[in-house]
């Protein structure tokens, strides 16, 4: 069974690569690209680091890794929204959200825990991401429309493993990898719009 999960996280890192592929010179934002980029890369590490076969400092350096490319990526998508957003030029948005960042690399460094990517993702995705993209709704409606999409597919994915991870663990990952994946290609298409 652990390797149905092995080949879900792997599902991610193969989508953001074809992803990437295809539209890596009609996304303007390389925030985007990279976003797209250190999700697929945080998925792939993780496939490997929860493996049962690997040593467990290994596994927890991978984990750690694939936690921190989490983040990363979290805080691409942010930076890249908010330069679509009517509040662009905001700087205690942006000094927030470099805090907010940082505070989760420390508390990531801290505990190697899930939780802060979780919470971030929360503040990250559904907080600055929306607002970004609902204050100026008028511009790119499809391209917006596409990633406000991405971003409840995204959330419902992470909604799925939260509510369903104590008692269906392997149906909840693996149908949440999925959701993922799914997610990035409403992310690049709706990225691509937005030019």
């Amino acid at each position: 069974m652990i390797w149905i999960t092995f080949s879900s996280n792997i599902l991610i890192f193969l989508t953001a690569l074809v992803l990437l592929r295809i539209n890596t010179n009609r996304i303007i934002s390389k925030q985007f690209i990279w976003f797209i980029a250190l999700t697929g890369i945080s998925s792939g590490v993780a496939a490997f680091g929860h493996l049962p076969i690997l040593d467990e400092r290994l596994a927890n350096y991978l984990l750690l890794a694939s936690r921190f490319f989490s983040l990363g990526s979290v805080y691409l998508f942010t930076v890249g929204s908010l330069a679509f957003s009517s509040f662009r030029n905001n700087k205690m948005i942006r000094i927030t959200n470099v805090i907010l960042f940082v505070t989760m690399v420390i508390v990531l460094f801290w505990n190697n825990q899930f939780l802060p990517v979780m919470i971030y993702g929360v503040i990250g995705f559904l907080g600055i991401g929306l607002s970004a993209y609902f204050s100026r709704i008028d511009d790119s409606v499809q391209g917006r429309y596409r990633v406000i999409r991405g971003v409840v597919i995204l959330s419902l994915s992470a909604l799925f493993f939260a509510l369903f991870k104590e008692n269906y663990h392997f149906l909840a990952i693996n149908f949440s990898h999925i959701m993922v994946s799914y997610s990035l290609v409403l992310f690049s298409r709706g990225f691509v719009e937005l030019n």
